[in-house]
C-alpha cells in the first residue's frame, strides 16, 4: 500500500510543479525555454522530492540552477495546490536518460 500512496503523491507533485513552472514562474533564464517535468521521486517521510526535468531551448545547467534558486517560490505555490501535512523540500535535477538512450541507439546503429 505505501507504494501506491507514494506514486499518487509523486504524480500530484509532478502535475502541480509542471503547472507552476509553466504558468506562474517568471525567471529571466526561463524565457523562451521549454521545461518538462519527467519524473518525481519523493522520500517516504515526505521531507524531500527530487524532480527530474528535461530542458529544450537553453543552457540546461543554467535552467536547473534557476529552478533550484526558485524552489522556495515553487514550494510555496505547491502548498496552495496540494494538501499535505508537510510540503517536501524540492531539488531539481536534469534528467539525462534521453541522452543516454540516444547514445545507446547510436552504438547499436554502428554495430549494424
Amino acid at each position: 500500500m505505501p507504494n501506491v500512496r507514494m506514486s499518487r503523491i509523486d504524480a500530484e507533485i509532478q502535475k502541480a510543479v509542471a503547472k507552476i513552472i509553466n504558468d506562474k514562474l517568471e525567471h529571466p533564464t526561463l524565457k523562451g525555454v521549454l521545461v518538462t517535468v519527467l519524473h518525481v521521486n519523493t522520500t517516504p517521510d515526505l521531507l524531500q522530492s527530487t524532480i527530474y526535468v528535461s530542458v529544450y531551448g537553453g543552457d540546461s545547467k543554467a535552467i536547473v540552477d534557476a529552478l533550484n534558486s526558485s524552489k522556495s517560490f515553487i514550494r510555496h505555490e505547491l502548498s496552495r495546490v496540494i494538501r499535505l501535512r508537510t510540503i517536501p523540500d524540492l531539488r531539481f535535477v536534469l534528467d539525462t536518460s534521453f541522452d543516454y538512450a540516444q547514445h545507446m541507439e547510436n552504438l547499436f546503429e554502428s554495430i549494424r
